[in-house]
C-alpha cells in the first residue's frame, strides 16, 4: 500500500519562504512542485490550505490531476488535517507535514508519522536518487564474423569496392 501524505500548505509555504530554499514561492509554483515529487515518490498527496477556495482562473490553477488541493473554509487547515488523520483507516501508513504543535499532538495520538516543514522541504528539493547499478556481469562482445559470415555479408549487401546505384549522383548533388 502507498503512503498517504497531508501537507499543511500554509505552514508549509511559511517555511520554504523562512528557510531561503527557493525564491518568493506561492501556492501555484508549490502545487507544481509537488506534482513533480509526487511523480516520483510512492505517496498519494492531499495538500490543504486555509480559506475559501480561489474561483475562476485561479481555481483552475491551483488544481492537479496527481494531488488532491483542498481549502478548509469556514474551518481552519488544521481541523481539516486533524480530521483527515482521525478518519484515516490505516494510520501507519499516513504521514503528516506540519510544524503545528496540536497536528504533531493529534498525529502522535493516532500513531501516524509526523515529518517537520524543514526535513521535507529537503526531501522535496533533494534530487531523485541514482538507479541502482545492475551487479550482473555485463554481457559478452560478440566475436568476430567468420569468413563464411563476410562472404555472406558481402553478397546480400555488397561490398566497399561496388559501384554506386543509379542515381547516386543525383541524390548528392
Amino acid at each position: 500500500m502507498d503512503e498517504y501524505l497531508v501537507i499543511d500548505g500554509n505552514n508549509l509555504l511559511h517555511a520554504l519562504r523562512e528557510s531561503g530554499a527557493v525564491p518568493a514561492l506561492g501556492r501555484e509554483t508549490l502545487v507544481r512542485q509537488l506534482e513533480r515529487w509526487a511523480k516520483t515518490a510512492a505517496a498519494k498527496v492531499t495538500l490543504v490550505f486555509d480559506g475559501a477556495p480561489p474561483a475562476g482562473a485561479m481555481a483552475r490553477q491551483l488544481s492537479s490531476r496527481i494531488l488532491s488541493v483542498r481549502f478548509s473554509a469556514p474551518r481552519t487547515a488544521d481541523d481539516l488535517i486533524v480530521e483527515f488523520v482521525r478518519r484515516a483507516s490505516d494510520p501507519a501508513m499516513v504521514r503528516v507535514i506540519s510544524d503545528d504543535g496540536a497536528i504533531r499532538h493529534e498525529v502522535g495520538l493516532r500513531r501516524c508519522q509526523h515529518v517537520g516543514t524543514g526535513p521535507f522541504i529537503q526531501e522535496l528539493f533533494s534530487p531523485p536518487s541514482p538507479p541502482q547499478r545492475s551487479t550482473a556481469p555485463p554481457p559478452e562482445k560478440p566475436s568476430a564474423p567468420t569468413a563464411d559470415e563476410l562472404e555472406k555479408w558481402k553478397q546480400k549487401f555488397g561490398s566497399e569496392n561496388d559501384e554506386p546505384f543509379d542515381g547516386y549522383e543525383a541524390m548528392i548533388h
